[in-house]
């Protein structure tokens, strides 16, 4: 169905617009809920003077649909939030509304200034043209839009994530609003690896919880919600090495242990530790421990005798 309206989903519709209107209220940040065109399903709870006078002009009403719009199906694709940029280069957090493997509409919150600090650490949504500056009244309420970090921004994400996970007691994970949050266990070999930094930390989860998966640097960036090139960059300097060779040498531990306590067949292990070829596997496993995974498992066993 287009919209999340009171006569498709009553109950869902009314425990949706408390919360958005309790979170809004309690954090002083804009929140609304949309359709899945962007068109407001709801009221714009706690909405900026500023975003309030752009939905008056027609031309920037129709923008502001359509980044909502544009915000949520990024958001769909994989079932999170996705922290993004408007055509008036404020920060938004969309979050999917899903219910039985079908796509409601999208929970919007934020309308931020990011510290200018930070840089453009959220990403345009579209390279929309917006003209908005032209206009005297949208210049003076832009002054008195809220300026937040992005550690912030990213908490407030959270927070709401976490608020909807609670409400949402459905056992299929396509039937929540959003995904739960991951352990709180990080199983490194390497203890000098762990980090103060949040999103690194993490990312770090992430990995050692979905280590057996092709990983890619594009998903876990997306599951801390950072750009793919400021979350390379971050990772590397928080941890020292880059993310391939760290996601190769979580595998490449991860299967010492598999050669040492099993006796499953090297083919076995490199897929069981998320290598797709067994000779790549091998490869990367010289590069690391200067062996092959054959050789390394002979010399296991003669010293266990």
């Amino acid at each position: 169905m287009d919209r999340l309206t009171p006569e498709s989903s009553t109950n869902e519709t009314v425990i949706l617009n408390n919360i958005m209107e309790d979170f809004a209220c309690a954090t002083d940040l804009g929140a609304v809920i949309v359709d899945i065109r962007g068109r407001e399903s709801s009221s714009l709870f706690n909405f900026s003077p500023f975003c309030r006078a752009m939905r008056m002009y027609p031309e920037f009403h129709k923008l502001c649909q359509k980044c909502d719009m544009y915000g949520g199906l990024e958001a769909s694709k994989t079932g999170r939030p996705c922290i993004y940029r408007c055509h008036a280069g404020l920060t938004d957090v969309s979050f999917p509304v899903i219910v039985n493997d079908q796509l409601h509409g999208f929970l919007l919150m934020g309308q931020t200034e990011v510290d200018p600090v930070y840089g453009d650490e959220f990403p345009m949504i579209q390279e929309i043209q917006s003209n908005w500056q032209a206009y005297h009244d949208l210049r003076q309420a832009r002054k008195s839009i809220t300026t937040l970090s992005p550690q912030r921004m990213r908490s407030a994400a959270r927070l709401l994530e976490k608020i909807c996970n609670h409400h949402s007691d459905e056992s299929h994970p396509r039937d929540r609003i959003v995904f739960k949050v991951t352990p709180k266990q990080l199983d490194s070999p390497n203890p000098a690896q762990q980090t103060n930094k949040d999103e690194i930390y993490k990312a770090t989860q992430y990995i050692q919880k979905n280590i057996t998966k092709p990983l890619t640097l594009e998903e876990v960036a997306n599951h801390v919600y950072l750009s793919q090139y400021y979350f390379s960059k971050l990772f590397k300097k928080e941890l020292g090495i880059n993310f391939i060779t760290y996601l190769n040498q979580q595998r490449i531990e991860r299967a010492k242990a598999l050669l040492k306590e099993s006796r499953l067949s090297i083919e076995t292990i490199s897929h069981n530790v998320g290598f797709s070829q067994a000779s790549y596997f091998c490869k990367t496993f010289k590069q690391f421990t200067n062996t092959t995974p054959a050789k390394y498992r002979k010399e296991l066993l003669q010293t266990s005798r």
